[in-house]
């Protein structure tokens, strides 16, 4: 399984970049990453990305846990996941 980009609005990529900004600054997250491009699906809508991101929650309030963006799915060995 391999965690794959979905489509999601610029606003809501946005509203993502800022919550791990805020974690960051508020040393509520350490670790993370965030893959953000343009559409591969010609039909997607206009001013969306395909976005795929996990990083660290919570940890002020101890071990914390994982949010997650994007979609779960089995994809071939020789298959990048995008």
């Amino acid at each position: 399984m391999r965690n794959c980009p979905v489509n999601i609005s610029r606003e809501a990529l946005i509203g993502i970049l800022e919550d791990i900004l805020n974690r960051v600054r508020a040393g509520d997250s350490f670790e993370g990453s965030i893959e953000y491009l343009l559409p591969e699906d010609m039909d997607a809508p206009a001013r969306s990305f395909d976005v795929r991101a996990s990083y660290r929650i919570g940890n002020t309030m101890g071990q914390g846990g994982l949010r997650m963006i994007g979609e779960m799915r089995e994809v071939p060995d020789d298959d990048n996941g995008s």
